[in-house]
């Protein structure tokens, strides 16, 4: 069942982008659940507009109280060099520990922040009042996503076991840039409770997708659709990183 809404929701949000123009369309996209009346904190853009920048001490992150003593086995963000997914190997390359929000971001040997197609990263946020579950970041930045795009929608997944969920969300437009084509940016999301903390982090997965007028919508639709298949599985099979 879950597939197949994905399904659905890959090939009415494409045919919104052709159908568009990449102009914001009014045709809805049926997503699992509708998204409770909770304000964005901020408008996402494609990941792909940061720059490198120098790590700091972070300084205005809350502290707080682990929610059990931390596991020495438990694996950390903040010492982790390389991330394996997918059966590929990403480096860290970009990181911002000085912000509310701290930002990992990972991307394959031979691409770099102004030049990638994929890329894997973490974000750390700090607590927040107005909604401290996965469910409430994920359904924030869904929520700042149709701000940004009020014709599209995205697809909200729960995890039956446990509290995380996924989000996926496709960009009608991207930073990548190859003369003579155009690109698409198919973002997937895992929003889970810190281990030890009270604090919540997502996983992200993200793709630029070729959709040049020299490619067919079904093509399209079929790597974006094969890119879920293979990437969802992971997402609930990664490891829980700690802070």
């Amino acid at each position: 069942m879950k597939k197949s809404i994905r399904s659905v929701f890959i090939v009415l949000v494409f045919l919104t982008i052709l159908l568009s123009g990449c102009a914001p369309a009014s045709t809805p996209v049926p997503s699992t659940f509708t998204p409770s009346p909770i304000p964005p904190t901020f408008t996402p853009e494609p990941t792909s507009t940061a720059t490198p920048l120098p790590s700091a001490t972070p300084t205005s992150i809350p502290t707080d109280t682990p929610t059990s003593p931390p596991d020495p086995n438990q694996l950390s963000i903040s010492d982790t060099q390389t991330v394996e997914f997918i059966g590929k190997k990403f480096e860290l390359n970009w990181k911002v520990t000085d912000q509310p929000i701290r930002i990992y971001v990972y991307y394959p040997p031979n691409e770099t922040p102004s030049d990638w197609i994929e890329l894997v990263e973490f974000q750390i946020y700090p607590v927040n009042p107005d909604g401290n579950k996965p469910i409430d970041f994920a359904e924030r930045i869904g929520k700042g996503y149709k701000q940004q795009y009020p014709g599209f929608d995205y697809l909200l997944l729960a995890d039956k076991h446990s509290d995380a969920v996924l989000l996926e969300i496709l960009y009608p437009t991207s930073t990548h840039k190859e003369e003579g084509k155009k690109f698409l940016e198919m973002d997937i999301f895992k929003f889970y409770s810190d281990p030890n903390s009270s604090q919540v982090i997502s996983f992200l997965y993200s793709k630029n997708i070729d959709a040049s007028s020299s490619r067919s919508s079904d093509d399209v639709i079929s790597e974006m659709n094969n890119t879920t298949t293979k990437v969802n599985p992971a997402m609930a099979e990664f490891p829980l990183f700690s802070q």
